[in-house]
C-alpha cells in the first residue's frame, strides 16, 4: 500500500500531485487483471459465525472460481454483490467482472442472465467499460480465450 507523508498533508498541490501519482504508481488488484473479493473482519455478535463461514466459503470459492468452477464463480460474484452477510466488501464492478466471465463460461443459466441483467444494467458507462476489460482478462486467464461480447449490459 502506498504511503503518504505529512509534507503532502499541509500543502493541497503536493497532495493533489500525490494523488495523481499515486494513480499511476499504485496498481490495484483489480487494475492488474485480479479479482479477489476482499473480506471484512466480522463484528461480534448474532451474526458473527454466519459472516466467518462466509468469509471461509468465499476464500475457497475464489480459488474454484479461478478454476472454471461454475458454482463458485457465482459464489464469487454473488458475494460482490451482496457482502454475503458483511463478509466481503461490495464492489459491483467486480461482480458484474464475474457474472460476465459466468457469461462467456458454457455453463450459463436462465438465473445467471438475469443475474448479469441486474447487476451490470444499472452500472455507469465506464464502470460497464472497466467490467468488461476485468471479464475480458478473466475469461482469458480461466478459458485462454477472449471474452465473447454479450448484450445482456
Amino acid at each position: 500500500m502506498c504511503a503518504t507523508h505529512s509534507l503532502y498533508k499541509e500543502n493541497p498541490m503536493l497532495k493533489f500531485l500525490l494523488a495523481l501519482s499515486m494513480g499511476v504508481f499504485c496498481v490495484s488488484p483489480l487494475q492488474a487483471g485480479d479479482i479477489t473479493p476482499v473480506t471484512k473482519s466480522c463484528q461480534p455478535g448474532a451474526k458473527q459465525a454466519q459472516c466467518e463461514r462466509w468469509v471461509t466459503d468465499i476464500k475457497k470459492a475464489v480459488d474454484l472460481a479461478y478454476k472454471g468452477d461454475h458454482g463458485a464463480q457465482v459464489t464469487v460474484a454473488f458475494c460482490l454483490s451482496t457482502g454475503c452477510h458483511g463478509a466481503v466488501a461490495i464492489d459491483k464492478v467486480a461482480s458484474c467482472s464475474w457474472h460476465l466471465v459466468i457469461a462467456n463460461s458454457g455453463s450459463t443459466t436462465v438465473l445467471d442472465s438475469s443475474n448479469t441483467r441486474n447487476t451490470c444494467r444499472p452500472m455507469t458507462a465506464a464502470e460497464k467499460d472497466e467490467a468488461r476489460a476485468l471479464a475480458s482478462d478473466l475469461v482469458q486467464k480461466i478459458y485462454k480465450r477472449p471474452l465473447v461480447k454479450t448484450d445482456q449490459m
